[in-house]
């Protein structure tokens, strides 16, 4: 258990390592420069490639580190600059998705010890994906914890935490940059409560603590046997990466925007609906109904769970396992661009 001393001081004696590398790290690097803190260095991954081209880019905590003249390490283990660290004289070590597990030597350089941002409500979501997983189970709310970080996975003593609702509309991206925001508001107070000595860590309960594993590129194939809303959870997780994919009517498409149907009961017409609500030319209806449908199933009571029962300018309706309709809204072919249902439903 940590304690902390009372320090009149302040900033004024708060020196500050920060580590982070991706985008979730942006606010709480800002809002430390921001608030006047000392930051000794920032420390995050390597420049990789990135795009088509292959071309090094760096990441967005040397960038932001860079244009406020701090020093920015890039090694590939932290194990690599720990005596360069060692000798800085951190009093407290920040981290905000890393990347990189830190080993118990360099987790006794700081004074203070080093505090972790994480994005879930702690013991809830231990480990690298909790906000995929938060919207894979279709939570409610969810937040960000400020922690002591310890040798295990996010299982050290809770400094701080808030929680958010999670938004029926939210995907990954609103929500991780919701969270972004949050963790550095949750950190702008952790740390002056520890120089204080107004915080005590509370060890996590680990019999209700939950895993969020590593994200495999598998992770988004859609299974029309599950229910629809399972379905939509599974695009609004992994809408950015790797993506919500399937094969529909012999053509794989990435879906970018769903929403549950509710019950497949009751559709009239079979194939495409609604293709020419507005004709008013005799016959209008019938000449929609033959037109190409390729790939398109019946919507009748034999219609097998992942068949497409309806698509029209609103969106594409695929029978699920629970006998809801997943209603996809934006998707992408192969190869192609982005489109809303509205833009290439007569091709489908």
């Amino acid at each position: 258990m940590h304690s902390f001393v009372n320090c009149e001081e302040g900033l004024a004696i708060c020196c500050i390592l920060f580590m982070g590398t991706p985008d979730f790290a942006a606010p709480c690097l800002k809002m430390l420069i921001e608030e006047g803190y000392e930051l000794a260095a920032a420390v995050t991954q390597p420049d990789r490639p990135k795009g088509r081209g292959g071309r090094l880019s760096p990441p967005i905590v040397k960038e932001i580190a860079q244009s406020a003249g701090i020093r920015v390490l890039q090694p590939e283990s932290p194990a690599d600059i720990c005596g360069e660290i060692e000798a800085m004289g951190i009093d407290i070590c920040v981290t905000a998705a890393y990347g990189r597990i830190l080993k118990k030597r360099f987790l006794k350089i700081p004074r203070l010890g080093t505090v972790n941002v994480h994005a879930s409500l702690l013991p809830r979501y231990r480990g690298p994906s909790p906000i995929h997983m938060a919207l894979l189970n279709g939570d409610a709310e969810t937040g960000v914890t400020t922690m002591l970080t310890d040798a295990g996975v996010d299982t050290g003593p809770i400094l701080m935490s808030e929680s958010m609702p999670i938004g029926g509309g939210m995907y990954f991206s609103e929500l991780h940059d919701a969270l972004a925001e949050l963790g550095a508001s949750v950190l702008k107070k952790t740390i002056p409560a520890m120089l204080s000595g107004d915080i005590a860590p509370m060890p996590q309960d680990g019999s209700r603590a939950s895993r969020a594993p590593i994200i495999q590129k598998g992770d988004g194939e859609l299974d029309f046997s599950n229910s629809a809303e399972r379905l939509v959870n599974t695009v609004r997780a992994f809408s950015v990466w790797p993506g919500a994919t399937a094969d529909i009517g012999g053509r794989r498409i990435k879906v970018h925007r769903a929403f549950n149907g509710g019950s497949s009961k009751g559709i009239a017409a079979p194939g495409i609906a609604d293709a020419n609500a507005n004709a008013t030319a005799p016959g209008a209806a019938q000449s929609a109904a033959q037109s190409d449908t390729s790939g398109i199933a019946d919507a009748n009571a034999g219609a097998a769970t992942g068949s497409v029962v309806r698509v029209n300018r609103d969106a594409l309706s695929i029978l699920c396992g629970d006998g809801n309709l997943f209603n996809i809204t934006r998707l992408q072919f192969e190869n192609g661009r982005a489109m809303d249902i509205s833009e290439c439903w007569h091709n489908l």
